[in-house]
């Protein structure tokens, strides 16, 4: 494929594949018949640099998108561009297909998730997006056993987590040690008990809607996500039994 200096300067400046998801090749055919406003297949080819065959396939597909138009001239067929401005009406029209299609995708993520998974997470950037699931908490509770002090240390310090989770408003019930910082209170979304220390716990786990992620406080730094509802109500009847045993902060 050649392409014209015109052409390659368009890549390198390009924002229009990222703001409306358009690939590459659609996009430059879509400018090419935009400068030409109105030309044949083989025209627009040689202004975008994309072979003529491929063209015609993105040709057909601007015209279904709304944002071109054809009509036959003496034999040949011909495309006129849109206005730019028939994106929004194309957007808004995806969107509103997505909105119907959402509750049949649901019903399969419902049935997705009868079948058990286990992911395994290497590396603290990864740990950290593990743990970002709980924040989409449909229940709006989150159970974690272990030492945030440890934690804050594996994954080389504080990332906003808790921040983010009082401002989404999910109540959190957490079992730590005395030496994390344990506080308590119905404004800050959170509940604690203290453990003894001479509980053996070297990891973390949080539990939230029928997923359990486990952090082991080992390196190399990774993370076990456990996607079942019969494992998650186990683990959430463990966590209600040294709820049981865990003490009350000496302050709030």
């Amino acid at each position: 494929m050649v392409l014209t200096k015109k052409v390659v300067k368009t890549m390198k400046n390009s924002s229009f594949l990222q703001s409306t998801l358009l690939d590459k090749k659609t996009e430059f055919v879509y400018r090419a018949l935009l400068s030409l406003a109105d030309a044949p297949a083989s025209a627009v080819a040689k202004r975008s640099g994309i072979r003529r065959t491929s063209v015609y396939y993105i040709l057909d597909t601007l015209v279904s998108m709304g944002l071109a138009s054809s009509y036959q001239e003496r034999g040949v067929r011909r495309f006129s561009a849109e206005h730019p401005s028939r994106l929004k009406t194309f957007f808004e029209r995806q969107a509103i297909l997505a909105e119907r299609m959402i509750p049949d995708l649901e019903k399969e993520i419902s049935k997705s998730r009868l079948s058990p998974s286990v992911k395994v997470f290497e590396g603290k950037d990864a740990v950290k997006s593990m743990s970002e699931g709980a924040l989409s908490s449909k229940e709006k509770i989150i159970f974690s056993i272990g030492s945030t002090k440890k934690l804050t240390a594996l994954l080389g310090g504080k990332y906003g987590w808790g921040r983010r989770r009082r401002a989404l408003g999910l109540f959190q019930r957490a079992l730590r040690f005395l030496s994390d910082e344990t506080i308590s209170a119905p404004a800050r979304f959170h509940d604690v008990r203290i453990l003894p220390d001479t509980f053996d716990f070297p990891g973390y786990l949080l539990i939230f809607d029928d997923s359990t992620a486990i952090i082991p406080f080992e390196k190399p730094v990774r993370g076990i996500l456990i996607t079942d509802h019969v494992f998650a109500v186990m683990a959430k009847s463990v966590f209600e039994i040294l709820w049981k045993l865990g003490e009350k902060p000496g302050y709030i």
